[in-house]
């Protein structure tokens, strides 16, 4: 059986074998077992079959061997015989697909000369136009990639077509007349965009526009599954693409999509707005000042009445574009486009505060950051009515209504001219700037409305502020002593206004202070800071609080890299002083929180040289001193923990980046903390030694802050093996109990090696120790055995796998069951302590290996265990999941959603609820076939969860919050109301339609819920239901 004769057969029933044939002959030409000659006579007589379909299928044979042989085994001469033979084909009405395929094969192993390629255009045309009349799909594709392949390679040859032969571009559009397949659109409008950019279209103009805008707007929808993968965003795009490609379209595109955007459709308007935008950038300056006026008529309506949001944005889109692409042309059209502009919107200023005056400060702030000379001109348009209007107005909302619309001009402004830091969109030598001349009106008015206007003017004061804060960051618009009065505002408001609501001016004053400090540092260190100073005491007796503010702001401006070290400084001064004058404890706690905000905010620039800081000298070793001293030195306030763990943060901060050798100098003073007491005296190491245990709180922030190779003050097996001991004992308050099992935490994963890690762990596991024994089982030893396990898991030890499954069988101990489930969500919860930048052990993998030895184990162990003890299992199993990432579970979520919702009814674990339904939220955000068979148990434990049960508040009597019933936290109620949204929005209807009457009329209690939070999330979790259609509902 010939080549020909196995395709034949193949074709319809068998592609791959097909295929197989073509590469078979393909290969024979390469090889020259097979002339090429003799293949085209093999062929003839299928050529001239009478059956339509085998004359197709031949022209596939030879298309598919076409392609496959490889570059070079044809000769020009060859080429050019089989092009005009493929071209012959072309007056058969069958095969026209695999003559463009034959084609495109051709000019891939080698290129035309112009004359050939107008020769196949003239040919393809005649015989196949117009393209509709072949009915089949995948018999136009292949054409239309072809002539996109000829328009792509040969451009010159085919505009020389168009300048020789006035009809060929109007028979070319017509070529491709009536397409609605996706995929041939995606390339017509491809093939069509060329002669638009490139062509002098001249009386084509509105034809070639038409062929197009025919197709607006795409109302596209993919099929379910669709392989090809194109979505109506990829046809609007390449749509918008052709309508903007020339301004020749100019006079039909904007009368067209203009009376478009009357339409009711928002997508319509949304895909008008985005076309107009488009056309308007690539159209030019002398077009678009003939259109100008006629956009601005039609957008404004958009944005003065809003429909919808993103409506609105578009169409502050297309006014700015406008107003950049004028501004490449002359003067005299720009001008023309903003005298409206800002004439309307100065009449709607009149009236305000009103939503058209709001949105005309919408479109004057989105114009005005084009360019400065769009600046220039609407500044010098608006702010003279809005001064005049702001002397006149008789009520203070119409002022804050007006400086509303200032205060985003100035920042807009700012965009265009630059900041004291950083130079604006008009580069380093701008035009002059058009509000030098009016910063002295609009200084005035803002600062004698911050000072004098009534502090219940709150949203008056703040427009004040805000425009102080504006024209103070503007480059090169105020002096140093104008910046200067107008931090003395600012500062006056933090230190002697007194509270008032949220103290919303009094934070916004504080935060305007840090942002001109980034901008101006020197002004604020030489303005503020002694008023500051002069606030903060040395001691506070006399009870008064009124330091906070001050302190606040001193904080929040530590995070400015010129001020930081003057920060610092002034803090540490201060807190001196206040130890050594007896201050109270609230004082200096107030002192050590600022001190620590400060180092917090400013963390990179101690890391950035950590060598030249003086900060260990003078801070670090005196306030650790003070810590461990007995003597008068030692503050009050050192007695309690909360002090010492924020003493110990600050030391942590500035020892952490310093080198091994400086941190040496600290390391062996662990415990010892420069007393002078030997350390065998001193806790862990003297295990008893409770009275002085309190320091362990700094000992532990010590000891995260050190890099692995500092030396330690003893051997690491014999500091566990004390820390472990000394965290055993009952005596210990509960910061130091878990100070003590942190340590454990970070000696077990910094401080050993991996080759030793088993020595080190034998003494835990076996004797003396042995932690998994289980008649020594306490609620110390469960601790202290999930302190070393983090430990291991960070670090992604091979020993997880044998300590996992001990682990895993404490769930079943009848007395300790539920007090190991606990632990499990400690395991990966996050510690502030045990990160990277602690210099600690962190496998990037260590997620997905715990839930590798935990859940697949927990699953199976919960089927196999006795009712008193499943709870355990599904509490520990929630520990585990509610600190993983929902790519890791993902795997799981067949197994795991039957044991999540057993776990919403347990009773009096509303963490473990909350864990459970947040997983359970991802997994209907993510893979919702999972919940699909399972969906009423999912639906009535949500309402169970969300609203109180009266029955059972009549047996307790009353509930948790006094509301007449029992009921969940108000947290994990709003929780549930979120998670049962999402059913019907994630789930098909058919099966959410059968619970809709039941979900509606059980959240009649949640809409009566006691908490504002939960009753919000009813409210919507009940729309969201009531959207579910019932046939013959009329409810």
């Amino acid at each position: 059986m010939s080549d020909i004769q196995q395709y034949l057969l193949d074709y319809d029933k068998n592609k791959r074998g097909a295929a197989a044939t073509a590469q078979q002959t393909a290969t024979r030409l390469e090889k020259r077992e097979l002339k090429l000659l003799d293949l085209v006579q093999e062929l003839g007589e299928y050529f001239n079959s009478e059956d339509g379909a085998v004359r197709s299928k031949t022209m596939a044979y030879l298309a598919e061997v076409l392609a496959l042989v490889p570059q070079k085994v044809l000769s020009l001469q060859q080429r050019n015989l089989l092009c005009d033979f493929t071209l012959s084909r072309l007056e058969d009405s069958e095969g026209l697909g695999s003559c463009a395929k034959a084609l495109t094969a051709l000019e891939e192993r080698g290129k035309w000369d112009h004359e050939r390629v107008q020769k196949i255009v003239e040919t393809l045309l005649h015989n196949s136009h117009p393209l509709r009349q072949y009915k089949q799909q995948s018999e136009r594709y292949p054409v239309l990639r072809f002539i996109d392949t000829l328009m792509a390679k040969y451009r010159d040859a085919l505009r020389a077509m168009h300048d020789d032969k006035p009809d060929f571009l109007s028979y070319f559009i017509a070529y491709f007349d009536g397409e609605k397949d996706p995929r041939n659109l995606m390339v017509v409008f491809s093939i069509l965009r060329v002669p638009m950019i490139e062509w002098n279209i001249g009386a084509n103009a509105q034809e070639l526009f038409d062929a197009v805008f025919n197709y607006f707007p795409i109302t596209f929808r993919p099929p379910p599954d669709d392989p090809y993968g194109i979505t109506a965003q990829d046809l609007k795009d390449r749509l918008r693409d052709c309508i903007s490609s020339t301004s020749d379209f100019a006079p039909y595109a904007f009368p067209a999509l203009l009376d478009k955007l009357d339409s009711t459709s928002m997508n319509t308007k949304r895909d008008v707005l985005q076309a107009i935008t488009a056309s308007v950038a690539e159209y030019g300056p002398r077009t678009i000042a003939l259109y100008s006026i006629t956009l601005w008529d039609a957008l404004k309506f958009e944005i003065l009445n809003v429909q919808e949001e993103d409506l609105a944005k578009d169409a502050l889109k297309g006014l700015a574009a406008i107003a950049k692409t004028l501004s490449k042309g002359t003067t005299g059209p720009l001008n023309s486009y903003l005298r409206p502009i800002t004439k309307e919107c100065n009449e709607h200023f009149e009236d305000a505060p009103t939503k058209q005056s709001q949105a005309s400060a919408r479109i004057l702030n989105t114009i005005s950051s084009i360019s400065a000379e769009v600046t220039n001109i609407i500044l010098a348009g608006v702010l003279p009515t809005i001064f005049t209007l702001f002397q006149t107005a008789e009520t203070m909302a119409k002022r804050r209504g007006l400086l509303e619309v200032v205060v985003p001009l100035i920042h807009a402004d700012i965009e265009v001219f630059g900041d004291w830091k950083s130079v604006g969109t008009a580069g380093p030598h701008p035009a002059a700037n058009a509000l030098v001349q009016f910063k002295d009106q609009a200084l005035e008015i803002m600062s004698n409305g911050l000072t004098n206007a009534p502090p219940k003017e709150v949203s008056f004061r703040l427009a004040c502020l805000g425009g102080l804060l504006q024209l103070s960051k503007a480059r090169e618009l105020l002096s140093d002593k104008e910046i200067g009065n107008i931090i003395q505002q600012f500062h006056a408001i933090v230190i002697h206004e007194e509270s008032h609501g949220k103290d919303e001016v009094k934070d916004a004053a504080i935060n305007a202070l840090v942002e001109i400090a980034h901008q101006k540092p020197q002004v604020v260190i030489e303005k503020a800071f002694p008023a500051f100073m002069a606030q903060l005491p040395d001691t506070d007796t006399d009870g008064q609080t009124g330091y906070l503010p001050v302190l606040e702001a001193f904080a929040k401006l530590g995070g400015e890299e010129k001020v930081f070290s003057t920060v610092i400084l002034r803090l540490k001064n201060k807190f001196s002083s206040a130890v050594q004058q007896n201050a109270s404890s609230a004082y200096v706690v107030a002192l050590l929180s600022a001190l620590l905000y400060a180092l917090n905010q400013g963390s990179e620039q101690l890391e950035q040289n950590p060598e030249s800081s003086s900060y260990y000298q003078d801070i670090v070793l005196p306030i650790i001193k003070r810590t461990s001293s007995s003597d008068d030195s030692r503050p009050k306030a050192f007695d309690e923990e909360s002090t010492l763990d924020l003493v110990g943060r600050i030391c942590n901060i500035i020892i952490r980046p310093l080198s091994v050798e400086q941190q040496n100098q600290i390391s062996v003073e662990l415990y010892t903390l420069f007393s002078g007491t030997p350390q065998n005296e001193l806790s862990p190491i003297k295990t008893d030694a409770i009275e002085k245990s309190k320091t362990m709180v700094v000992s532990t922030h010590l000891l995260a802050s050190l890099r692995k190779d500092a030396i330690l003050p003893c051997e690491v097996n014999l500091l566990i093996s004390s820390v472990v001991a000394f965290s055993q004992q009952p005596a210990l308050s509960l910061p130091v109990r878990s100070a003590s099992l942190r340590q454990i935490s970070l000696l077990l994963n910094k401080f050993v090696p991996a080759s030793s890690l088993k020595t080190i762990m034998d003494p835990l596991l076996n004797s003396p120790i042995d932690l998994f024994n289980l008649d020594k089982l306490d609620p110390f030893r469960i601790r202290i055995i999930f302190a070393c396990l983090k430990a291991l898991l960070l670090r992604n030890s091979p020993s997880l796998s044998t300590l996992y499954p001990k682990l895993l069988a404490f769930l079943s101990h009848p007395k300790y069951g539920k007090t190991v489930a606990h632990g499990f969500t400690t395991l990966l919860q996050p510690d502030d302590l045990l990160t990277k930048a602690n210099h600690c052990l962190i496998n990037g993998l260590h997620k997905q290996k715990s839930f590798a030895l935990l859940v697949p184990n927990i699953t199976t162990s919960f089927r196999e265990a006795t009712p008193e003890t499943k709870p355990n299992y599904l509490i520990a199993l929630s520990g585990v999941l509610k600190w993983m990432p929902f790519d890791i579970v993902v795997e799981e979520v067949g197994l795991l959603v039957p044991l999540l919702l057993q776990s919403l009814d347990l009773q009096g674990e509303e963490a473990v609820k909350e864990a459970a339904i947040t997983t359970l939220m991802s997994i209907l955000g993510e893979r919702p076939d999972a919940v699909k068979e399972h969906a009423g148990s999912l639906i009535s434990r949500l309402l169970n969860t969300s609203t109180v049960d009266i029955k059972k508040a009549g047996e307790v009597g009353k509930s948790a919050e006094g509301s007449g019933g029992v009921a969940a936290p108000p947290r994990v109620r709003g929780l549930a109301l979120k998670c049962l949204a999402l059913v019907p929005e994630k789930l098909k209807q058919e099966v959410v339609l059968p619970y809709r009457r039941q979900v509606v009329k059980r959240l009649t209690g949640a809409l009566d819920d006691r908490k504002r939070e939960v009753r919000f999330c009813a409210v919507r979790c009940r729309a969201r239901w009531l959207e579910v259609d019932e046939v013959g509902d009329e409810d």
